[in-house]
């Protein structure tokens, strides 16, 4: 996490997808760990708001 001018802040994700099970999460559309990952996003930007 990074702060930024104007209020703001900067989150940087990474994700890594070894193994089996997330290579065929991978695969799948929509994209169960893009969609993991947005939702934790809205979480913490629901939480901020707060």
């Amino acid at each position: 996490m990074e702060d930024l001018p104007g209020g703001r802040v900067r989150v940087l994700t990474q994700e890594t997808q070894i193994g089996r099970p997330a290579a065929a999460l991978a695969s799948e559309r929509p994209n169960p760990m893009l969609n993991g990952h947005q939702a934790w996003l809205d979480g913490l930007i629901g939480a901020a708001a707060e």
